[in-house]
């Protein structure tokens, strides 16, 4: 017996620490922590981190035509024969071979191998403000890629948030089905006591079995979206598939909500200009009016300056030699645009256009995010009212199931009352957690789109 007793007692230490290893391996997550990772993990935050390094590319390469364009060149060219300057076949006729072969070679250029090499650095001195432009453009877009990207992490928060609490709210109503399947399944005994007893019939107990079939069924789909959910915030975490984890705020039917905050006397002006959105647009107007003045500059002249040093082998700086010799050559380039003043003219016509385009383009953002904040307030208000009302809705639906629990065990009130009290209760629970997550993400969404 005390061999028996002992082998149960280690089986049961086994099965305990086996329970405590599995329940320590799951994640507890909190709303914070998966929002960190989504961004983390997120593709779309990645290709907007790329876009930025490209963006900081494009600007550090514009900035690079302040500064003179240097260049090195060389060639070689292979000619068939050499030059004669002078026909030596013709001068003194028949007396020609009295010329002598050094006299003759002196009209010879042999310049059958020709080697040249080339270094040249050209710098712009006035383009009409081309280059300031362009990299005013340049900076204003690698900013505008860094507004996207907050606004692209505003969207992923948004959608973590809504998956989170969706995961929360099908884990409570799990909780609560399970209750009332519990309730369910002992009423259902309690029934079939009665049969036996004579003090009720099979009707009351069809009745019974038919709320407890349906009870199941909701729990088995309420479950079923649980593991859908569950397996959507794990990719958007980057989560392995099959990776068990808990979220913080699951412990409990009752969630903690936030302090009710008064938004009504909120700048909507101030707000409207925090969000990233606004702020993108006003990036991308200033690119466009600088787009501009660089449409402008192909109308004015343009001067640059180059300087340039020159070899060759062979050269004829003293005489033809067959050595490298070279020079350098300074000098100032005035170029006046004639015909590109009409092309340049209607390139100008149509920035201005697009211009006022993307004015028009911001008025209407901000005119459509004032709406939006305004229905986000009055969303969180109403959100805030339905939870009050729930509450008390709970309340005396529990109140009513314990008088009709008191009364159906003292045989006063039928059992399709009881049972019928038992659904209230359970249709209160279930809009209560409705409106604790609606109330959770109206002010989280409020948060988001004042841009607190």
């Amino acid at each position: 017996m005390i061999r028996l007793f002992n082998r149960h007692l280690g089986l049961l230490a086994l099965t305990a620490s086996l329970a405590l290893t599995t329940l320590s391996a799951q994640e507890r997550l909190s709303l914070e922590d998966c929002r960190e990772r989504a961004k983390t993990q997120s593709r779309l935050l990645q290709q907007r981190d790329q876009d930025i390094a490209a963006a900081h590319a494009r600007k550090q390469e514009v900035f690079t035509k302040f500064f003179p364009q240097v260049s090195a060149r060389g060639i070689y060219l292979h000619m068939q024969k050499e030059l004669h300057l002078i026909n030596w076949d013709q001068p003194l006729g028949s007396f020609n071979f009295l010329i002598p072969d050094r006299l003759r070679h002196l009209g010879t250029i042999d310049l059958r191998n020709v080697y040249v090499a080339n270094i040249t650095a050209i710098q712009p001195i006035f383009l009409g403000g081309r280059i300031r432009s362009g990299y005013q453009m340049a900076s204003l877009a690698e900013k505008l890629q860094t507004e996207l990207r907050a606004t692209t992490a505003t969207e992923v928060e948004n959608k973590v948030d809504e998956v989170y609490w969706q995961v929360v709210s099908l884990v409570s109503k799990e909780k609560l089905l399970n209750q009332l399947v519990a309730l369910l399944e002992q009423t259902v005994k309690n029934v079939d006591a009665s049969i036996e007893a004579g003090v009720a019939t099979k009707a009351d107990g069809l009745s019974v079995r038919t709320k407890l079939s349906e009870a199941e069924v909701k729990r088995s789909q309420v479950i079923n979206g649980l593991q859908l959910s569950k397996m959507l915030l794990a990719d958007l975490c980057g989560l392995d598939e099959g990776t068990p984890f808990t979220l913080a705020d699951e412990a409990t039917l009752e969630l903690t909500l936030p302090s009710q905050t008064s938004h009504a006397d909120e700048d909507l002006t101030l707000a409207i200009e925090r969000r990233s959105e606004i702020r993108s647009l006003r990036l991308v107007d200033s690119i466009y009016r600088k787009r501009i003045s660089l449409e402008s500059s192909s109308l004015l002249p343009k001067v640059y300056g180059f300087a340039s040093y020159s070899a060759t082998n062979p050269n004829s700086f003293n005489g033809q030699k067959k050595e490298f010799g070279g020079q350098y050559y300074l000098g100032l380039m005035l170029e006046v645009p004639i015909s590109d003043l009409f092309s340049g003219s209607f390139r100008r016509r149509t920035a201005q256009a697009e211009h006022r385009a993307k004015q028009l383009e911001l008025a209407e953002a901000r005119s459509k995010i004032s709406l939006q904040m305004k229905q986000a307030l009055r969303k969180a208000d109403d959100a805030r009212r339905s939870y009050d009302a729930a509450m008390k809705a709970v309340a005396m639906a529990k109140e009513n199931m314990r008088y009709a629990k008191v009364g159906y065990e003292e045989g006063v009130i039928p059992l399709l009352n009881y049972t019928m009290a038992q659904t209230a209760w359970m249709s209160a629970q279930d809009s209560l957690i409705d409106a604790q997550i609606q109330v959770l993400l109206s002010e989280s969404k409020l948060k988001s789109i004042l841009a607190l």
